[in-house]
């Protein structure tokens, strides 16, 4: 390799001096462009750009190419490393020639001299670190680099464009620092944050590690404890196993020495027969048997005897509190027996003695009622003014004192005032009505008239008074009840006071009188008396028949709920104000406070308790005539207020369209009750479109009036809470 080598440039102009002007010009102080940098904000000065220009030979057109190595210069690592080096600490930095071939003493050239000499002043004057990122030292290297791209005009484009993109990067970079500094300070605070939100939970689960531990310690305390009471009872146990294996032992070893005395006796007692049968044989056999013998015999009887007779006494002493095993037996079960009987008996004795602590209970307040009735009663006695004879009313009212003893029978004062007033408006409604006819004429056949008043003829008019007819309605009720018991589907009523006159009145008129006064009756009164109005509808076909059902259903419900209550407060029947209305809004979730507010009032105002308790039971009677308290009348308002409102909410959610379908009602019931289920929803339809619920498919569209008039006269409720 060459030590020098010399680039050919484009020749310059002949002429003029041989050393460039720009080469000859002297360091004048700093008096070329200035820089600032954007961290500190300082601003710097540069010498001019005139100054550092290098040593040119511009007659020649040559530049030196003085090699980097030529005075011993090494590469950079990273610029060296060979392939297959895995790193740079692998490959030490080694000189890219040999000195001996480059040659000893090489000078550099004097515009590198100078670059590198203006670099190291300008470092030192800027006080830049020795290494390490630096603005400072970036600026100083960037003023080099421009004074050297200057000179070289040749590769200044690309210099220049290689510069413009590092300088672009770097600003790019900048401008990314920049924009994460906020980030960074959020990145901070949401450290911090995190951070006590980190040590608030610790804190928590080191108090609740705290609770915990306390807690396990007690529960391992506990167990310790219960395993010492396990142990205590397994010793126990153990010990009373061998008592009793103990007891069995001697059980067993005195049964069998029982086994063997008797044996033994046994064995002696045959052993005597035998000497008394030997003894008998032989004197009858040979009576100068041997002396001796008999001696001898005789002395071992008496010593056998002596030995059996200290047995017997000894086991005389051991067994004489012995009871035989099937003694025990039998005394062991009549002993069970008695106590299971002991314990009946106790349990006996504890409901009676229960019951006569709440018998003593009842005859106290019986006795403070029966006082406070006595002095009620004495102060009335007092004060109030003679009762009237009311056996005087028989000779006023129509069929004289037996009627009116039948009428009156088993009621109020107040009750028979009610009665007189409504037969002196009877009479006087026959004595002014001259003109009302006595005979009804006959509808005739035709299909459009109901069942019960297809008759021709003349009919005679009984002019029923409302107390007969509400006592023909209750009956009709009440057997209708039980003949439509176990069907799936009821009889019409229409249909069934034709069976229920028939069923009465044998004959073909009688039927046809009763039909045609019931209907006139009702036509009457139906204004003036909820039931009678409600039956009317129902016979008309106008109302659900299910709308009676429900009313009764209700009624027995809300009974038997108030006798709950009655029964969990022990308040004998009487339920204070505020438990009646606590018990009111617990059976109608979906009544307001003022709905409440009115049921309370009507029963105070019915029964006149005057705030104390109410006996909530005579709120659910009535008269003769099927007439109710207000209590009654207040709820079956309010339901059918509540069914009127029910219904203005489902014709809002249809709209103005003239026309529905089944859909179209669907829709509109669960957006004004989302609670409700769909076989209320079915039920439902199937009385608006008049079909049942299982035909709903086949459903036609229907006017919208007719649709809600179906649904206002039908069994519909709200089932959920309204949106």
């Amino acid at each position: 390799m060459a030590a020098q080598r010399v680039a050919k440039l484009p020749p310059l102009a002949v002429g003029g001096s041989d050393m460039s002007p720009r080469a000859m010009k002297g360091y004048e102080g700093l008096t070329g462009p200035s820089y600032q940098l954007v961290s500190t904000g300082s601003k710097y000065s540069l010498p001019a750009p005139g100054v550092l220009q290098p040593y040119v030979d511009t007659r020649s057109g040559a530049l030196d190419a003085w090699p980097a190595h030529a005075a011993g210069q090494t590469t950079s690592s990273t610029a060296l490393i060979p392939h297959g080096a895995t790193s740079v600490k692998s490959y030490s930095r080694k000189p890219l020639v040999k000195e001996e071939d480059t040659g000893k003493g090489v000078p550099k050239p004097k515009f590198l001299d100078q670059l590198e000499n203006f670099l190291k002043k300008e470092l030192r004057a800027l006080g830049c670190p020795e290494s390490g990122p630096s603005e400072l030292r970036l600026q100083a290297h960037r003023e080099v680099f421009e004074y050297l791209i200057e000179d070289f005009k040749t590769y200044k484009p690309l210099l220049s464009s290689i510069k413009n993109e590092y300088e672009t990067m770097l600003a790019h970079l900048r401008q990314q620092i920049r924009d994460l500094e906020p980030l960074k300070s959020m990145l901070v605070t949401v450290s911090e944050q995190c951070d006590q939100k980190i040590l608030k939970i610790r804190e928590q689960e080191k108090q609740e590690m705290v609770d915990l531990r306390r807690e396990n310690t007690g529960l391992y305390r506990k167990i310790m404890g219960m395993s010492e009471q396990q142990q205590n009872l397994q010793a126990q146990v153990n010990k009373l196993r061998e008592e009793l294996s103990e007891q069995y032992l001697r059980y067993r070893d005195e049964c069998d020495a029982r086994k063997l005395l008797v044996s033994d006796i046994n064995d002696l007692r045959y052993q005597a027969e035998d000497l008394q049968k030997a003894a008998s044989a032989g004197s009858v056999g040979d009576p100068q048997d041997d002396p001796v013998m008999m001696r001898v015999a005789l002395k071992q009887a008496r010593v056998d005897l002596k030995k059996m007779s200290e047995e017997l006494i000894r086991m005389k002493a051991d067994y004489g509190d012995v009871v035989p095993r099937r003694d025990f037996e039998l005394l062991e079960a009549k002993h069970n027996a008695l106590l299971e009987t002991e314990g009946v008996l106790r349990d006996q004795f504890s409901k009676l003695q229960q019951e006569h602590d709440t018998l003593l209970e009842v005859h106290k307040q019986v006795i403070q009622q029966r006082d406070e009735f006595y002095t009620q009663s004495e102060t009335l006695r007092r004060s109030a003014t003679p009762r009237p004879d009311w056996d005087k009313c028989g000779d006023v009212v129509d069929g004289g004192a037996e009627r009116w003893a039948e009428l009156t029978k088993e009621i109020t004062s107040d009750q028979k005032m009610d009665v007189l007033l409504q037969e002196l408006q009877t009479m006087k409604d026959a004595a002014s009505d001259k003109d009302i006819p006595e005979f009804f004429e006959g509808r005739g056949f035709k299909p459009d008239v109901p069942a019960f008043l297809r008759y021709e003829g003349q009919v005679r008019n009984r002019k029923l008074a409302k107390r007969d007819l509400a006592i023909v309605i209750k009956d009709v009720w009440r057997e209708k009840a039980a003949h439509d018991a176990g069907k799936a589907k009821p009889t019409k009523l229409e249909n069934y006071l034709l069976m229920y006159l028939e069923k009465r009145f044998n004959l073909e008129p009688l039927v046809a009188e009763w039909g045609y006064n019931i209907h006139d009756a009702c036509t009457r009164f139906h204004q003036s008396e909820n039931s009678i109005g409600l039956f009317f509808s129902i016979l008309k076909g106008e109302t659900d028949e299910q709308i009676y059902h429900q009313q009764i259903d209700l009624l027995s419900r809300l009974l038997s709920h108030f006798a709950q209550k009655d029964v969990s407060l022990g308040t004998q029947g009487l339920l204070p104000k505020e438990e009646l209305s606590a018990a009111i809004a617990e059976f109608f979730p979906l009544k307001d406070p003022e709905s409440i507010q009115v049921l309370v009032q009507a029963a105070e105002d019915e029964l006149d308790t005057q705030g104390g308790p109410i006996p909530f039971k005579q709120l659910f009677t009535e008269d003769d005539e099927g007439r109710t308290g207000p209590f009654i009348n207040r709820l079956r308002d309010q339901t059918k207020s509540e069914r009127e409102a029910y219904v203005d909410d489902l014709q809002a959610a249809l709209g103005d369209v003239s026309d529905v379908v089944v859909e179209d009602v669907r829709k509109a019931f669960l957006t004004v009750d989302p609670e409700i289920d769909q076989p209320e929803i079915d039920m439902f339809l199937g009385r608006a479109f008049g079909v049942d619920k299982d035909k709903l498919e086949k459903a036609k569209s229907t006017h919208t009036t007719k649709v809600l008039q179906r649904l206002r006269t039908g069994n519909i409720r709200r089932v959920g809470k309204k949106p």
